[in-house]
């Protein structure tokens, strides 16, 4: 019997290592899915601005907000600062949502937010749209944000975690 060649084995090798590749998860647009991690807060669901304008100035003008914040809890055995996060809904004003809009392209999302429990009855519905562009220049400098945009009802979702 003559043993394979060489080409037939490199390609039996390819097929094989191939086969058993694994499969990689479609990315998530949560910033805070990170693994070994919950939202921990009071679970008080807050309407007072001031505090998202000091760290979103985008939202300056806004006619409402429903948010709620906290920390990321992980493992207490790893030790180091502390990821806080902040949840948002935040409905603008028609002109200064439609500015908004006009900045960026935008696609349709394919999730939902992963806003904190007391927040999520406040999650608009229907078609959320999102942009990178507009994600890396909303802040906070300190962490990332994905934003979500509903044209239904002219109001942003914002998912931020932060040092």
């Amino acid at each position: 019997m003559r043993a394979p060649s060489i080409p037939v084995l490199l390609v039996a090798s390819a097929i094989l290592l191939t086969g058993c590749a694994a499969q990689e998860a479609p990315p998530s647009r949560s910033v805070s899915a990170q693994e070994g991690t919950a939202k921990t807060g009071t679970g008080e669901l807050r309407t007072d601005l001031a505090p998202l304008v000091d760290r979103y100035p985008a939202v300056a003008d806004a006619e409402s907000a429903a948010w709620s914040s906290g920390t990321l809890a992980g493992d207490d055995r790893v030790p180091g600062p502390s990821s806080h996060w902040i949840d948002a809904v935040v409905v603008l004003p028609q002109a200064s949502y439609d500015e908004l809009r006009a900045a960026h392209e935008y696609t349709e999302s394919a999730q939902r937010p992963s806003v904190a429990d007391a927040l999520a009855a406040s999650v608009p519905d229907g078609a959320l749209l999102v942009s990178d562009e507009l994600d890396d220049g909303f802040g906070p400098l300190e962490g990332s944000s994905d934003v979500y945009l509903s044209d239904a009802t002219h109001s942003i979702v914002i998912v931020s975690v932060f040092e």
